[in-house]
């Protein structure tokens, strides 16, 4: 029931023989791999009723992948370019957030900076308040005889 994937599989060989055999196609005189490689002849349509070889095709092949590869590449663009839309309005909003709780943050600061002066002036009276109960006990108030009880 196990499973052995072996690291050489059919397509990695076909590929290791033409990147090695190619280059060796040159040493034989006289022998070149276009003339081993069939040429296509299409007749189906009237517009393409000339015979192509393998250098037009390849041409051909090769225009068409740019292009395919031009549109995912415009694709990727169109949706980074969407995502950064969106990463772009979410920063915006983030930023009225932060600037609405600024706001309201420096409204509690200056809350508090009013409390605490009130709070201050507060304390100063209790201790003018205080000094001045100590020096009424330090000394009672005197009794002044009136003038009529006499």
């Amino acid at each position: 029931m196990s499973e052995v994937k072996s690291e050489c599989d059919a397509s990695i060989i076909i590929g290791l023989l033409v990147v090695f055999a190619l280059p060796l196609t040159l040493l034989v005189p006289g022998f070149s791999v276009w003339n081993v490689v069939p040429k296509l002849r299409v007749t189906r349509f009237h517009i393409f009723a000339q015979q192509l070889d393998w250098c037009e095709l390849n041409a051909v092949i090769i225009a068409l992948l740019a292009l395919f590869f031009c549109l995912y590449l415009e694709i990727r663009k169109r949706k980074l370019d969407d995502l950064v839309e969106s990463v772009l309005m979410v920063n915006q909003a983030t930023d009225k957030t932060m600037d609405v709780e600024r706001e309201r943050q420096t409204a509690a600061v200056r809350v508090c900076v009013d409390l605490l002066d009130a709070s201050g002036e507060h304390y100063e009276n209790l201790l003018l308040l205080q000094g001045d109960l100590r020096h009424r006990k330090q000394r009672p108030p005197s009794i002044q005889p009136s003038g009529s009880d006499m």
